[in-house]
């Protein structure tokens, strides 16, 4: 590891840290609203089947559906926005319009792009979740046990089980990758940028940066380890004393499907809570912190990289591909942005000298520097007068007592 890249790592660290430890409050707060709306999400589910006093369940999964959408989906980049202006210690910037309709396209774009990769992984966990509870173990287990088959297997429930397992571990994965591509989508500044933008950005970032990319995902994954674990620890004794598996095959699913009907225990549920809120939400202010530090400086370093590898054209007009890759106002004022792994000169990076901003500060600069230029001008015409007015008026004093008596 070079010099450069220990401090760059050493840098986005550190304002990670000083994010936490300067605003316990608006971390606690974009916490709280962030449960608070996924626990809204969920009401409508539970007053139609709890309830709902004869209401269908596809009308409170329908209304969930939409409360995710046009609210938690909008939402997500507003605590993402919380959390930068954090991280850069600035303050939140309210004067953009129509910045909900910015957050929700480009949310729905987000999702939209992740999903196409977890289809599979969707598709299998909506026959889980909805199938398990219709149809009897025999019944259910009959695709996945024609699929054994199709590979040449014994179609019987065991061989059934390793097929789905193999099957949903693949599938998730792939679901895994889909969703890390556009990763950059949520960190970025959505209120300046705007939906294309931001996809461009989101682009350019995993393209020129892969490397970085892929060390924020091991990261992040050492990050959550420790809350996984500690889940794990609280729910493998249940599920333990739940099932018995020296019974066969048929009879150790019948347990499993059963444990996943019955609801948990309010001693469970508390322990899940208790890890959660020790183990899991610091962790998480952490993760997103640190993302958040660590996206605005490869999208700062990624301009400068742009702009000055365009400077030779800083004399003529600006083209399409400088206005997209150009910084807008917002991350522009971040300049606190910390180092990344790609800056290997411990110097900070040039300024970029085509900036718009710069552009309209130069011209107000020298339009009041030339109305100076011509006052002065005109103040020193007008003092040229006045002592030339002076000097005749002298001159007409001294002639008229020389020729007294």
């Amino acid at each position: 590891m070079t010099t450069g890249e220990e401090q760059a790592r050493t840098s986005v660290w550190k304002s990670a840290w000083k994010c936490l430890k300067n605003n316990v409050d608006g971390i606690a707060a974009v916490a709280v609203v962030t449960v608070g709306l996924r626990i809204a999400v969920l009401l409508p589910v539970l007053l139609c089947t709890d309830f709902g006093g004869g209401l269908p369940a596809w009308l409170g999964y329908a209304l969930a559906a939409l409360a995710y959408i046009f609210g938690v989906i909008p939402m997500r980049f507003w605590g993402r926005e919380k959390m930068r202006r954090m991280v850069y210690s600035r303050h939140m910037n309210h004067h953009r319009k129509h910045v909900y309709r910015k957050w929700l396209i480009t949310g729905l774009l987000r999702y939209a792009r992740g999903i196409l990769w977890g289809l599979p992984f969707l598709a299998g966990t909506v026959y889980f979740t909805v199938f398990r509870v219709r149809l009897d173990v025999k019944t259910f287990w009959t695709p996945i046990q024609n699929l054994a088959a199709l590979v040449g297997q014994e179609p019987n429930i065991g061989t059934g089980f390793t097929v789905a397992l193999i099957l949903m571990t693949v599938s998730g994965l792939l679901f895994a990758c889909g969703w890390w591509r556009d990763l950059p989508i949520e960190y970025l500044p959505v209120r300046s940028l705007g939906p294309k933008k931001t996809l461009h950005w989101s682009r350019r970032i995993l393209k020129k940066y892969r490397k970085e990319m892929r060390k924020n995902t091991f990261v992040n994954f050492f990050l959550a380890l420790p809350a996984w674990i500690g889940l794990g620890a609280v729910l493998a004794p249940y599920a333990l004393a739940g099932v018995d598996f020296s019974l066969n095959p048929d009879l150790v699913l019948s347990q499993i499907l059963r444990l996943l009907r019955s609801p948990l225990p309010d001693s469970v549920l508390l322990m899940l809570g208790g890890v959660a809120l020790l183990l899991y939400v610091p962790c998480w202010a952490l993760r997103k912190a640190r993302n958040t530090a660590l996206m605005g400086a490869l999208m700062k370093e990624s301009a400068h990289g742009f702009h000055s590898s365009h400077s030779s054209h800083s004399s003529g007009h600006e083209s399409a591909e400088d206005a997209e890759n150009t910084i807008p106002a917002e991350p522009q004022a971040e300049e606190e942005a910390p180092l990344t792994d790609a800056e290997t000169d411990p110097k900070p990076a040039p300024v970029p000298a085509r900036n718009r901003q710069d552009d309209e500060r130069t011209k107000e600069a020298a339009r009041r520097a030339q109305e100076a230029a011509q006052k002065a001008q005109e103040a020193a015409e007008q003092a040229a007068r006045l002592a030339y007015d002076a000097a005749r008026m002298a001159r007409e004093v001294v002639e008229s007592k020389q020729e007294g008596p």
